[in-house]
């Protein structure tokens, strides 16, 4: 489903931020910073500073990284690549996050991916 696995850029072992869980259906509207372990759960926590690392934790692998928005229950308003700690550039594996989310019961509107090196800005995908 997703490509291989990264190591966090930050190699400090970082305890695993009490608010991280797995991502349900029923979480409330917010703005998260996501991880996909390699079980292929998506991990959230509420969105803030350097939050990445926290996710899972212990610098453990990842084999996605990025943000997302739920405007309503059960609608992703938006998903994206952006992570500085992870820094993924696969737009095929961003597109399995979204497919991920729909498989949950999420409906999914805008994809966006990052250009890693912040080059430019985002490129709205048409993941199917």
């Amino acid at each position: 489903m997703f490509g291989g696995m990264k190591r966090p850029l930050d190699k400090l072992p970082y305890p695993q931020s009490p608010d991280s869980r797995p991502l349900t259906i029923g979480e409330v509207v917010g703005r998260y910073v996501y991880v996909v372990d390699l079980q292929d759960t998506i991990h959230v926590v509420p969105d803030g500073s350097h939050e990445h690392p926290k996710v899972l934790g212990l610098a453990q692998s990842a084999l996605y990284a990025g943000d997302l928005r739920i405007d309503r229950p059960g609608q992703v308003a938006e998903v994206t690549n952006l992570s500085g700690t992870f820094q993924f550039s696969s737009q095929h594996s961003l597109c399995c996050v979204a497919k991920h989310l729909h498989q949950i019961g999420f409906t999914v509107g805008k994809v966006k991916w990052f250009p890693p090196d912040g080059s430019s800005g985002p490129v709205p995908l048409q993941c199917s």
